[in-house]
């Protein structure tokens, strides 16, 4: 009978070792890795959209879309806000300078708002986006240029990276 028990008991601690041995290595992904943080660079660009933000559609949208491809490209972290009037926009530039924005893109804002932002900060770079038929040259000071909206991508593009060179 002693026997018997020994023996029982054997095949219970096989049974558990082979029942936990599977199951430790059963389900578990080979060599999956975790997601991680992206690393952006010290630099920003910003956008300052009209009030209807980035919706699909509109000027601010593709911008936005314009800079999140630069953004994966450079690592430049990219942030935007839309204004809700035009009273406000002097006051959301100053904001984007404040936050650090090395260049600043604008939809929805007058030359005059976008000029005297630039002129007030030399460091910045801004680019004012358009119409094609109200773009062109353009009395803004040399940290500021004028596109049209069908260039936008390509002077995003350029801009952001050049901010990236300086990071």
């Amino acid at each position: 009978m002693r026997q018997g028990l020994v023996t029982a008991a054997i095949v219970t601690v096989a049974v558990v070792a082979v029942f936990v041995t599977a199951w430790t290595l059963w389900g578990r992904p080979g060599t999956v890795a975790a997601p991680r943080a992206r690393q952006y660079l010290d630099v920003s660009a910003c956008l300052l959209t009209g009030s209807s933000g980035v919706t699909p559609g509109t000027p601010g949208a593709q911008a936005w879309q314009a800079m999140q491809s630069a953004s994966v490209a450079s690592h430049v972290m990219v942030s935007y806000l839309s204004d809700t009037g035009s009273a406000d926009v002097p006051v959301l530039l100053n904001t984007l300078v404040e936050r650090q924005c090395g260049v600043i893109v604008v939809t929805g804002a007058s030359p005059v708002q976008v000029t005297s932002a630039a002129k007030a900060n030399p460091g910045r770079r801004f680019i004012l986006l358009t119409s094609s038929a109200a773009a062109g040259p353009a009395a803004v000071p040399p940290n500021a240029v004028v596109v049209p909206a069908a260039d936008a991508a390509g002077r995003i593009n350029q801009e952001v990276t050049a901010l990236a060179g300086t990071a």
